[in-house]
């Protein structure tokens, strides 16, 4: 009974790799990303970027790229497969570049654009409530 359902499982599984291998990873999908703290200035839908203002340049291997204070644009992919798009989440929930209010504090990661070797790629970006803004959402959370 064991091997009946599991031969499917595993003949899906190993599909599924080969179909990544031949259709390929994205352009720096191995490559780690930088976490950078930053203002949210805006997202262009037209160019596809966002552009945000550095408050702390970050943690991994490209961070002394960016400066404090300094407004810096990064390409996006607002839509497509997890895989390559930029996945965005507010407090921790799946959300959209458009979501995300102006002078918002957010978490970009990203690395050098594949596309542009003078640009950044946001992978991911996240955002960061105020202790305000989760009192407001989740007023019960702290009574007992």
């Amino acid at each position: 009974m064991f091997l009946m359902t599991a031969m499917p499982r595993l003949a899906a599984t190993v599909a599924a790799f080969f179909a990544a291998v031949l259709i390929g990873a994205p352009a720096g999908a191995a490559e780690k990303t930088t976490q950078t703290e930053a203002r949210w200035i805006a997202y262009d839908a037209a160019t596809k970027s966002v552009k945000v203002k550095v408050d702390k340049p970050g943690k991994g291997p490209n961070k002394d790229k960016l400066k404090r204070n300094q407004e810096v644009s990064f390409r996006v992919v607002p839509e497509g497969s997890v895989l390559v798009r930029t996945s965005v989440a507010i407090n921790g929930v799946k959300g959209e570049l458009t979501d995300i209010p102006a002078d918002k504090k957010v978490n970009v990661y990203w690395l050098p654009d594949p596309d542009n070797k003078d640009g950044y790629f946001a992978r991911k970006i996240d955002v960061v409530l105020s202790e305000e803004e989760l009192d407001k959402r989740y007023p019960d959370a702290d009574k007992n």
